[in-house]
């Protein structure tokens, strides 16, 4: 009887020899599986963080030219009011100097109304306005 007991506790121990070691060959496959999607992952992080770099560079390059396409706007925007003021100082000094002449003259009001219909300042510039005939 011990040897039956003998035979099957070896029996048992090479069961369980045999389960211990497909449970370490199916840990290791699981490992090398784990192993290449982690390389693969690692790949695609760098390609990933490749292109924010790419973009990153892209996105300060339009900034940039945002940035200057702005001033440039501010500063034209500021010229066309320079040229705004002037033109409205130069109207205002006309009708004046124009007024001056007609006081002496006795048509203020006439030479007045003329310089107005005949100068007008607005924002897409300069118009001489003319009369439309009928």
């Amino acid at each position: 009887m011990e040897e039956i007991i003998v035979k099957e506790v070896i029996a048992a121990l090479i069961a369980g020899i045999v389960l211990y070691v497909g449970f370490i060959n199916r840990m290791r496959t699981q490992i090398s599986v784990l192993e290449e999607k982690i390389k693969n992952l690692e790949s695609k992080c760098e390609k990933a963080t490749q292109e924010m770099a790419h973009i990153t560079n892209a996105n300060s390059t339009l900034e940039e030219k945002v940035k200057h396409l702005e001033s440039r706007q501010d500063s034209h925007s500021k010229k066309n009011d320079e040229v705004i003021n002037l033109i409205t100082e130069f109207k205002i000094e006309m009708a004046e100097k124009i007024g001056d002449m007609s006081i002496k003259m006795g048509k203020i009001s006439a030479d007045v109304e003329i310089i107005n219909n005949t100068i007008a300042v607005f924002d897409s510039g300069v118009v001489s306005k003319t009369k439309k005939k009928k």
